[in-house]
Parts: C-alpha cells; sequence; structure tokens
C-alpha cells in the first residue's frame, strides 16, 4: 500500500480521467478538477480515449464514468484496463455518475454495486472508494425514442418527466465535500487503497 507520507508537501499531483455520453459526466470532472485546483492541487483532467495518461506520473487518480445500459463506457474501461497495475500502486477514487442514485430501492442500489463489481472484473482494477452521484436528464439532447426511455427509467426513479426542459441532479455542495475529503485524506497520508 503506497499512501501520501505524513507532513507531504501540500502540492499534489492529480489525474482525473472521465468519459461521458451526455455531458453531465464531463460537468462533473471539470467541476471535480477546479476544486482541487482552488485547493493547491495540481491537476490534469482528460477524457478517456482521447489521451493515454500514464497513472505513474501522478500521485492519486481519480476516475468518473456514467452509467448506460448496466456499463461504463468502453473508453473509461479500456483506459483502466491497460492501467490497472498502476492505478492498484496509487489511492484512487471512482465517480459512478448514474440516475438510479436516485432511487433509494435496496435492488436498485444492489445492481449499481453489481456495476461497479463487473467493471473491476473487467478491467482488473478495484477502486479504493466508489462515490455515486446522480446525473442529468439531458432531455433536450435525446431523440424520440431516447426522450421516451428516459422519461420511463426517470419516473420509475422519481424523477422529472417533463421532457420539455432538461433537469440537473447532481449535488454541488455534496461533490465538494466529497473531492476535498479525498485530497485531505491524501494530503494526510490516510489510507485511501484497497
Amino acid at each position: 500500500m503506497r499512501l501520501v507520507p505524513k507532513g507531504a508537501p501540500m502540492t499534489t499531483s492529480i489525474l482525473v480521467v472521465y468519459a461521458t455520453t451526455e455531458g453531465q459526466t464531463a460537468k462533473v470532472a471539470r467541476f471535480v478538477t477546479d476544486e482541487l485546483r482552488l485547493a493547491g492541487a495540481e491537476v490534469d483532467c482528460l477524457e478517456a480515449g482521447t489521451a493515454d495518461p500514464r497513472p505513474e506520473e501522478y500521485d492519486a487518480i481519480i476516475v468518473a464514468a456514467s452509467v448506460h445500459a448496466s456499463a461504463f463506457q468502453r473508453p473509461v474501461e479500456q483506459w483502466v484496463r491497460r492501467h490497472a497495475a498502476a492505478l492498484r500502486q496509487r489511492p484512487t477514487l471512482f465517480l459512478a455518475v448514474c440516475l438510479a442514485v436516485l432511487q433509494r430501492d435496496p435492488k436498485v442500489q444492489a445492481e449499481l454495486q453489481q456495476i461497479v463489481g463487473r467493471f473491476s472484473q473487467k478491467t482488473g482494477w478495484t477502486p479504493a472508494e466508489v462515490q455515486f452521484i446522480p446525473g442529468a436528464l439531458r432531455y433536450s439532447a435525446y431523440g424520440w425514442l431516447t426522450r421516451l426511455v428516459m422519461k420511463r427509467i426517470a419516473a420509475r426513479a422519481g424523477g422529472d418527466t417533463d421532457t420539455s426542459r432538461d433537469h440537473e441532479y447532481t449535488d454541488w455542495a455534496e461533490v465538494r465535500v466529497m473531492t476535498l475529503g479525498f485530497l485531505a485524506a491524501l494530503r494526510e497520508g490516510a489510507p485511501t487503497m484497497p
């Protein structure tokens, strides 16, 4: 287990790698990046599939992806698989963006854990910490069929079914607290690895 030693310099290098489908996960990744930079960390934020950053060059890694059809995006899966050995040697945080988080049904929560478990099996990496973040309904960006499917999913999850506008569920204050907590644990040398 590699930890940042107690009393380590306040400058910490963090890599944020993300994959996005409709843009909300990119928005989350940029928000996390901005919060970390404001707190004095050096941060690179890159979309999986557009670059192949090396985790070995950073003190910690945050991976963000969204759930679609019970899986995460292929580019992030491929990047994690390529770098699984290095990720296992670093403090990590996995941000899973998903509307199903809104449902408090234990079966849905168990399914989310299974999706992360399948991701770990496919990639060879088990994140040290997983945070589920509610995403957004981008009705304005969907075709008619996707809009209908997402309206039904939203109805089951207790989300908004008004398709005349978009709806955002991400709790930015909660994301800020989680992000700064991860950074604080990293700087204090707290165990942030399995």
